[in-house]
């Protein structure tokens, strides 16, 4: 679906909510889950940030970022406040068989970190997955140098289960907006980068 200034014929209102956790203490962690890891990305990251968000995000309609040139995607990642991490099957190797899912964090102004994007592909879901992806996004989030608060927003264009994962974890709603968006040409593409 594509952002729209406002309501108009075929828009659909997108409620989005926005979470945070304002002290490590506050995170209720989720208990591991057998024979996954969670992986740190330093090479080729712009690719791996690229082929998740498309093969994570298909299911819930993030178009957002399916143009961005490859360049834009180094723009993206080549950072230092950049910060990219998988949930692996069975063994620390990273490859597209083993990858069930990642994070990406930003370190952004006044010790904010944002957690930009999380998720499970398709066919990942259950086990505690998710539950055990996001408390290991929030431990290196508060990790990282000088971090005073964690946050991240989610939709309800988003996996019914986001929102309540992030609440069970600890983060609180902070605000509530409306998206409006149409629907879009490339919520139907299937092709995604091949790593």
């Amino acid at each position: 679906m594509r952002a729209v200034d406002g309501p108009c014929e075929g828009a659909r209102a997108v409620v989005v909510e926005h979470l945070q956790m304002l002290d490590p203490e506050h995170l209720n962690p989720s208990p591991g889950v057998p024979d996954a890891s969670f992986v740190r990305i330093e090479q080729d990251k712009a690719d791996w940030s690229r082929w998740f968000y498309e093969s994570v995000g298909a299911p819930w309609h993030w178009v957002d970022r399916l143009a961005w040139t490859h360049d834009h995607w180094r723009e993206w990642t080549d950072r230092p406040e950049h910060h990219l991490f998988a949930l692996t099957d069975r063994t620390r190797e990273l490859n597209d068989a083993q990858a069930l899912g990642y994070a990406e964090l930003e370190q952004q102004a006044d010790g904010d970190v944002e957690i930009t994007y999380l998720g499970l592909r398709p066919g990942c879901f259950g086990h505690g997955r998710g539950g055990w992806l996001l408390t290991r996004a929030l431990e290196v989030a508060w990790a990282l140098p000088d971090t005073r608060r964690v946050w991240v927003h989610t939709c309800d264009l988003d996996s019914p289960a986001a929102s309540a994962n992030y609440r069970s974890r600890g983060m609180r709603e902070f605000a509530r907006t409306v998206e409006w968006r149409v629907p879009d040409p490339r919520d139907d593409a299937t092709d995604t980068v091949t790593l």
